[in-house]
Formats: C-alpha cells, structure tokens, sequence
C-alpha cells in the first residue's frame, strides 16, 4: 500500500504501488483519466508510470453488454484504447484454488490457480500439526493463530498440460510476480496482480 508521503504527491488517489524490479514503480490510481477513456465506460482503475499522473500505462474497466448490464469481466485499455486483453476474476463464492482468467488479443486464454496441486496435498498432511502448534502456541501465550493456505499461482494456457514456463508466476512466500516479457504484455500483468493481490 502507498504511504502517505506517496499519496499527498500523486495527483490522484493511489490505490497502490508495484515495485518493478531494476526500473521505476508503477503507480495505481482510482478512476479513469479524462481524455484516456471513452463516454461509454464507467471508472475502474489506472496504471500510471509518474505520480503526476501524466503518463498512465493501462486503464482497467468493467466490460458492459449491449443492454448496458456489467458482465464480470475487466477491459484492460491501452492509452491510445486498443484492447490489451481481458481479466475475469473469481467468483466470490469460490473458495478453493480459484481461477483468475486473462484473455489475451490473440485468443489464447491463461488461468492461474492459487496453489498447485502438491502444495495442497502438503498442506493437508501438515493440517493436524499446525493445529497442534496453534493450540500450544495460544496456551503458551503466544498470540492468534499462524495459519497459510498455499498462495503460489501460475497463469498457464487454459486447457494445457501445466508443462512448461508460465507467462505470469506469483510466489505466495515472497509475495513476488514474475512475468516473461516475450510471452505477456507487462501492462496486462500489472493489471492482473493488482486484482489477484486485492481479492487474495
């Protein structure tokens, strides 16, 4: 999150700051610039590369029907309003290794799940022990309870095998993305792990 010294010199309400490795941050602000965005969208979010707002990279907005209902799914705009690609992001009442959806321009769709499979099958043999270690850690003064749920996910081609390099990893233990550049635009990876870190 911003601090405040962050907040009082962005020209707009930064929601958040994605720290890129070996360049400058990316900068998140709420709502649309007013010559970026056509009429027809309602406001979502910004990605900005200065804190004056100047120079936004992506805008993020709700994708409406022709009757001018929501459907769920984000638009990511390009400044000059080319489609970059699509995001879906979970339904609410899924709990268990939810899917989070990018469509690219391409076609190709890639869906990341929090978790892989073995993390959970690890996470279900150590349950009973962190049970024990939680209810000794409480008796013996040491606070709430110290539970992870595995967090690691990888956006992979929908459908494939699972093998090979993913276009967007999150690693749940650094709490790090890594995107591959050749495969995925940047700015459609930023806009996925601002939504991905929000709703996880």
């Amino acid at each position: 999150m911003p601090s405040a010294d962050e907040q009082e010199k962005a020209a707009y309400v930064l929601r958040h700051i994605i720290k890129v490795s070996g360049e400058s941050p990316v900068l998140v602000g709420r709502g649309l610039p007013n010559e970026f965005a056509p009429d027809d969208l309602r406001p979502g979010f910004t990605l900005y590369e200065d804190p004056a707002g100047l120079k936004p990279l992506c805008s993020v907005v709700p994708r409406t029907t022709e009757g001018g209902s929501e459907d769920g799914i984000l638009v990511v705009l390009a400044p000059d309003g080319a489609e970059l690609g699509v995001l879906r992001p979970p339904a609410r009442t899924q709990r268990w290794r939810r899917p989070y959806e990018m469509g690219l321009p391409n076609g190709t769709k890639l869906v990341g799940r929090s978790g892989t499979i073995t993390s959970w099958v690890v996470y279900v043999v150590l349950c009973p022990l962190l049970a024990i270690y939680n209810v000794l850690g409480f008796l013996g003064g040491y606070g709430g309870p110290d539970w992870f749920l595995p967090t690691r996910t990888a956006w992979r081609t929908k459908g494939g095998l699972g093998l090979g390099r993913a276009p967007l990893k999150f690693y749940g233990t650094t709490d790090k993305y890594k995107v591959r550049v050749k495969r995925l635009d940047p700015r459609l990876a930023y806009a996925q792990a601002v939504l991905h870190d929000s709703s996880s």
